[in-house]
């Protein structure tokens, strides 16, 4: 599928497509503002050891679904912001990390497994917040099915990696998470790929391929889904991204929590703009030292379009961010003004969709006409371009 509306963003500090090993970082964190609408119930508090797969709190919003360690170390802080709610939960680790074991099946009985047995064992390992549903962006119920799972090996965000070349690190990671992930639902499974690259696959009923190409957002998942399998309020699908694909895939097959992320370390001000092979979770201040040139910067945990600065409590790599940026000083922003249609939203929108009339019902909180305009089939990322092309 050709897509022909959207905007590639010219930005200096590109990677270059080759995986290193980054610096090894001493503190992780679970970020809570990964997750939306997060009413956690702590199950450690601060001083606590906790080994790699530990289950460190709950949602009251999902019971039954657990958040575990990244890491095994000693709780070091718990931080939470206005009326309590939970920013991070930092852990420093031990030198020796010890971790929670699963069931090994080994790669031949992927194919043979139950839904059960997927649903209990990615729960148990906290490889279920991996998942995040259309609508809302939330991550599922425990005994949810989605209408079909969307698997986006493709990234056209600025300063991306290359998922071809990360995936190609371990194809049989990636074929093995495949096979895992559609016992979970009776519909397909969908796995969105770049036009012309040579991504593994796996010829198993209910799995499609399809190829994107064109400019951003051509490689989000919201463009995946308006245009294979549409949402709304009473259909709901799943998404994950290849890199925790290949977790669940070497999960179910060695028995063992996967932690670790390939991400790009890139921006204009940093000096060696590539891929970085580190851990999921990993402190962004540690991760960075020394590969900035002087002056000032902001440290972004994601893209640049979509990402939130990582400082502070949120100095630390986001569960779904694949990429800390570095953009040009931003020090001042603009005060809020009207709305003007100019007509730049829709030169940049691929959905078919009205994007300054949805934008206007937004403003106003008519939800229901929001709705009824394709507000449902959105996240925050699917209209970033919009802010970044605003004239207002």
């Amino acid at each position: 599928m050709k897509i022909t509306k959207g905007l590639d963003i010219p930005i200096s500090g590109a990677p270059r497509q080759v995986i290193t090993e980054g610096a090894k970082v001493s503190t992780i964190a679970v970020v809570g503002r990964d997750y939306k609408g997060l009413k956690p119930t702590m199950l450690v508090q601060e001083g606590d050891h906790v080994r790699i797969g530990d289950v460190l709190f709950e949602d009251k919003k999902t019971p039954g679904v657990k958040f575990t360690a990244p890491g095994a170390g000693t709780v070091r802080a718990i931080n939470r912001g206005a009326r309590r709610v939970l920013q991070s939960v930092v852990i420093d680790l031990d030198d020796e990390e010890e971790a929670v074991s699963y069931t090994a099946y080994g790669e031949a009985a992927l194919d043979d497994l139950t839904r059960e047995q997927v649903q209990e064992q990615m729960i148990e390992s906290g490889a279920w917040t991996a998942f995040r549903t259309r609508p809302y962006g939330k991550v599922p119920k425990a005994d949810a099915v989605p209408h079909s799972i969307f698997v986006t090996a493709i990234d056209t965000r600025p300063l991306a990696a290359d998922p071809e070349v990360i995936i190609h690190a371990e194809p049989e990671a990636f074929e093995n998470g495949i096979r895992v992930l559609r016992h979970l639902t009776d519909g397909k499974v969908f796995v969105t790929q770049k036009t012309g690259v040579n991504i593994p696959k796996v010829n198993l009923p209910k799995v499609e391929y399809h190829d994107f190409s064109g400019p951003h957002p051509a490689g989000l998942v919201g463009t995946a889904i308006h245009f294979l399998d549409p949402v709304h309020a009473g259909k709901s699908v799943w998404y994950m991204g290849y890199q925790d694909v290949m977790a669940v895939g070497r999960l179910f097959a060695t028995g063992q929590r996967s932690l670790t992320r390939v991400i790009s370390l890139a921006g204009p001000m940093v000096k060696d703009p590539r891929l970085v092979k580190t851990r999921q979770g990993a402190s962004t201040d540690q991760l960075v030292a020394g590969e900035l040139h002087s002056g000032q910067a902001r440290v972004i945990s994601g893209s640049i379009l979509a990402g939130y600065r990582s400082a502070g409590w949120s100095a630390y790599l986001g569960r779904f961010n694949m990429q800390p940026s570095y953009p040009m000083t931003t020090t001042q922003n603009g005060s809020h003004r009207a709305m003007v249609p100019l007509g730049t939203y829709e030169e940049v929108v691929p959905l078919d969709i009205l994007p300054t009339q949805l934008l206007r019902a937004l403003l106003v909180r008519d939800t229901d006409t929001a709705q009824q305009l394709g507000a449902l089939e959105l996240d925050e990322e699917d209209l970033s371009l919009c802010t970044f092309v605003c004239h207002s």
